[in-house]
């Protein structure tokens, strides 16, 4: 149930079904925030962050009558369609980066990389997590955004996933066993794992 004068997810996207653009901008002020921290943790500048962020609630627009909605709300689906924004934004930044090594130049691209750090020091997330993450192919770095990072139940991330709910379970399963090892760092101590 909604509060009085505020629209629940599921009636802003039933009037964005019918091409209502008020309800477009209530939902995109509603979940930009975390879809656009969610962007920064998957890319390596604020600048590819952003054009992610707005590729996810472009996406919501045009696939505004397949969006599915789980516990009232549309931020589920919009995480993983970020996850897989930034997953092809990547390769396509990886094939042009190929491409600049193949053509000669002379003059010295400036580095980001401290915009990047002071990004990723302010989302308290290491690099070693950061690049496990980005190691992940799309399926697989969806069920650890809803379930690891958003902590949404196996159920509800088969829902936004659209698939069964063993194969959620199973994904996150693999990716937990593949990860340990690059992440052993962050394993608890006995002590920490007995408390």
């Amino acid at each position: 149930m909604s509060e009085p004068g505020r629209s629940t997810d599921g009636e802003l996207l039933f009037r964005l079904s019918r091409g209502d653009e008020p309800a477009y901008r209530l939902l995109h002020d509603r979940h930009q925030a975390p879809v656009f921290r969610m962007s920064l943790v998957l890319m390596q500048s604020t600048w590819d962050a952003e054009e992610v962020a707005a590729t996810a609630f472009f996406e919501l627009w045009r696939k505004r009558d397949k969006v599915r909605v789980v516990d009232g709300s549309v931020l589920p689906w919009l995480l993983a369609t970020t996850s897989f924004a930034a997953k092809n934004s990547q390769r396509s930044r990886r094939r042009y980066q190929r491409l600049l090594h193949r053509i000669p130049h002379d003059n010295h691209v400036p580095d980001h990389a401290d915009e990047v750090a002071q990004a990723m020091d302010s989302l308290k997330i290491s690099q070693s997590v950061r690049d496990a993450l980005l190691q992940l192919n799309n399926r697989e770095a969806s069920v650890v955004i809803l379930c690891v990072i958003q902590e949404m139940p196996l159920a509800d991330a088969a829902v936004v996933l659209g698939v069964p709910e063993g194969t959620v379970k199973s994904r996150l399963s693999r990716v937990k066993t593949r990860l340990r090892g690059a992440l052993e760092q962050y394993a608890p101590t006995s002590e920490e794992a007995r408390a």
